[in-house]
């Protein structure tokens, strides 16, 4: 008897069907495989591109400005190093954009691109270096809250050295994991680690000061908890560090121009803690929900069983604490803490907080674990969004585009507030006609009776604390022949009141 049409359509459904659970049975084992593997790849380039979208947004603020007429490609050598060892950084960072400006040149894009780069490779490191130093959990949370966390996010799109800072940092951080985790019988393990961690420790150091900081931290820290028999090398690899690095603050504090940090003295510790705790979590949301997993963590565990159960924990608590204490002490003498130095220790705070939820995922199953880390890195992540919708640093981008679209400044003269050289980054090469008359910042002038140019613009003021009043007051501006148009930090005086 021949099958009716309903009933051959039925016997097509179920060969489908069975063809299709076949291939899930298949596909199982193929995932439980490589799918811890594919999900750090979907982190580390979902992160990756974040990084690089719209790298270009927010408009150069003045530190970066600093940083490329430091390395402008038509400086000589010795023009470039008498700027380099001016400055309160060490060179490499200066080094690398200088050889990146010189091929691609000083765009906003340009000059961010190589901050960038360094933090997709900061990605890449927490997603492929931890190995059996950390839990399989915390490998795979170590990587979301990098990408999660607002000051890798935002000096991963600044030209400064803070990504390369954090990139190494990072390194040094997963390279002392390594060597503590190493079994007394892995010597191999234990060489390789203690190599990373003096490779990385000499790059940090000359990258940044606080670099130097949290090298001499892990070392340290690697020494009090390795054996008896592998403090030698530990001890040998520190001081190679230190002989290299102590010749070079020699040489550099002889020509360091130390008005560069006096802001730090002025600048009051509780906004840099306020800021620090912005950069690393996000807020106080996100900081009280760190702390509230470490104090479980804490309880549950017991404060004797930390150090054996947990070894990545009280080792990252200790570079923490080392490092930090060192910064207090040395500015006891020359301030020094400002929450972008104290990102040295992102990485370790991350680390502790990959473990914690790790930790939560045994202890009360995988969703406790997942809630904790989701919740982390929401809270997190929340702030950049601001970086991509908000333009919070156009004081130079908006106040130079009005400059040179004003007619009448192809040339004449226009003061300026500060170091003509800022401006001049802007206006050198597409009005070199254009005079900057600098005005050191303090001082105060009279300015009501300066002849009039071509250009109407008198003053450019860009990072200053003023208000338009106190520029009037400052330059004797008090009749209504002269407008003031009002930015971010910003100001720009006209001589004629229709450019107000």
């Amino acid at each position: 008897m021949p099958l009716s049409r309903s009933d051959r359509e039925m016997g097509r459904l179920w060969r489908l069907t069975a063809i299709g659970l076949d291939r899930l049975g298949r596909t199982r084992p193929w995932l439980s495989t490589h799918g811890f593997a594919l999900a750090l790849c979907a982190t580390v380039l979902i992160a990756g591109a974040v990084r690089v979208y719209k790298l270009d947004y927010q408009s150069l603020w003045s530190d970066e400005i600093f940083s490329l007429i430091t390395t402008d490609p038509n400086l000589s050598v010795s023009e470039f190093w008498a700027r380099v060892r001016a400055d309160t950084h060490p060179p490499i960072y200066y080094l690398l954009l200088r050889l990146s400006s010189s091929v691609f040149g000083q765009s906003e894009l340009a000059a961010r691109a190589p901050s960038a780069v360094f933090g997709i490779l900061t990605l890449c490191a927490a997603a492929m270096l931890p190995g059996s130093s950390l839990s399989r959990g915390a490998r795979l949370a170590l990587p979301l809250l990098i990408a999660a966390s607002p000051g890798a996010a935002w000096y991963d799109r600044e030209a400064r050295p803070y990504a390369l800072l954090l990139l190494l940092s990072t390194l040094i951080t997963l390279a002392c994991l390594r060597f503590v985790s190493a079994m007394p019988g892995a010597v191999g393990k234990a060489r390789g680690a203690i190599a990373m961690l003096t490779a990385a420790a000499v790059l940090a150091s000359f990258t940044h000061y606080f670099g130097f900081l949290v090298a001499a931290a892990a070392f340290t820290t690697c020494f009090l908890l390795t054996g008896r028999r592998r403090k030698a090398i530990v001890a040998f690899a520190g001081c190679s560090v230190l002989a290299l690095f102590v010749p070079w603050v020699v040489y550099h504090s002889r020509f360091v121009d130390t008005r560069l940090a006096e802001w730090i003295i002025s600048f009051p510790l509780a906004a840099s803690m306020d800021w620090f705790s912005y950069l690393s979590f996000g807020g106080t949301a996100s900081l009280a929900l760190f702390v509230a997993a470490a104090l479980v963590f804490f309880a549950t565990r017991g404060w004797r069983e930390v150090g054996a159960w947990n070894t990545p924990i009280y080792a990252c608590t200790l570079v923490c604490v080392l490092t930090l204490a060192a910064a207090v002490v040395i500015s006891l003498h020359t301030a020094i803490l400002t929450s972008r130095n104290m990102i040295v220790v992102l990485p370790v705070l991350y680390v502790i907080s990959a473990e914690l939820a790790s930790y939560l995922a045994r202890r009360w199953g995988p969703f406790a674990g997942a809630a904790y880390l989701a919740t982390q890195t929401a809270l997190m992540s929340q702030p950049i969004v601001d970086y991509y919708t908000k333009e919070m640093k156009e004081e130079w981008r908006d106040t130079t585009a009005l400059v040179l679209n004003t007619p009448g400044c192809e040339a004449g003269t226009i003061y300026v507030y500060g170091d003509a050289a800022y401006y001049r980054f802007f206006t050198g090469t597409v009005r070199p006609g254009l005079h900057l008359l600098e005005t050191r910042e303090g001082d105060s002038k009279d300015l009501s009776r300066d002849p009039a140019s071509s250009c109407p613009i008198l003053l450019w003021v860009v990072g200053s604390s003023w208000n338009p009043d106190d520029i009037r007051a400052r330059l004797g501006l008090t009749d209504n022949s002269f407008g003031i148009a009002d930015f971010y930090e910003a100001f720009l005086v006209f001589r004629n009141p229709p450019y107000t």
